[in-house]
């Protein structure tokens, strides 16, 4: 059984590898689509269309199908391994490991909205190009966020450019900590159920 389990992780592994590949691919269009590329895609494809199809995992702008098809083979790569070193698995390190995962996607995302926001405070308070594309599309992502943010918290109260960001910011800095912590507690409260 130790030997299969092993087999099936390497095998999941090297396919997540071949996806990032696929997903990295996609950020450099136009470059010479060769025999190894179209073997990539009829690799992935199929399994990536599966959630491509789900539509509540796009937005105009972000697809996040890719990070959620790479997220399932992270739940059965985990509920493999841990199969291999404990030999069984409960109901309560299903529900852990669905957990950290989830969580690891989410504190993904928020760490790279934090790096952003603390780039764009950069520019703004060191009075940078404001015009250019990168700016221009770090403010089409990160006002909706700051917007929310401001009328959640600062009700009809109005709020500089900068003092936005900052808030912002630090909420997504106590965020990533505060989520970290709770999930770390939750993750172990569900190790310990005994079914």
């Amino acid at each position: 059984m130790q030997t299969v389990l092993r087999i099936l992780g390497a095998i999941i592994s090297t396919y997540m590898l071949i996806i990032f590949i696929r997903i990295m691919l996609t950020w450099f269009r136009g470059l010479p689509q060769g025999r190894a590329i179209d073997v990539i895609n009829r690799i992935t494809d199929p399994y990536l269309n599966f959630f491509r199809k789900l539509t509540f995992l796009r937005t105009e702008r972000v697809d996040f199908s890719p990070i959620a098809a790479l997220l399932v083979l992270v739940i059965v790569l985990n509920i493999i391994n841990t199969l291999q070193v404990y030999g069984k698995i409960t109901l309560g390190i299903i529900l852990s490991i669905i957990l950290t995962a989830l969580w690891s996607a989410v504190s993904f995302l928020l760490t790279f909205m934090l790096i952003m926001t603390v780039i764009r405070l950069f520019v703004h308070f060191t009075g940078g190009n404001t015009v250019s594309p990168l700016i221009h599309t770090l403010d089409i992502i990160l006002n909706p966020l700051m917007t929310w943010l401001k009328r959640t918290f600062f009700k009809k109260r109005i709020l500089g450019y900068g003092t936005a960001l900052g808030f912002t910011g630090g909420a997504l800095l106590v965020s990533v900590i505060v989520g970290k912590l709770l999930v770390n507690f939750l993750a172990a409260l569900l190790l310990k159920l005994p079914f």
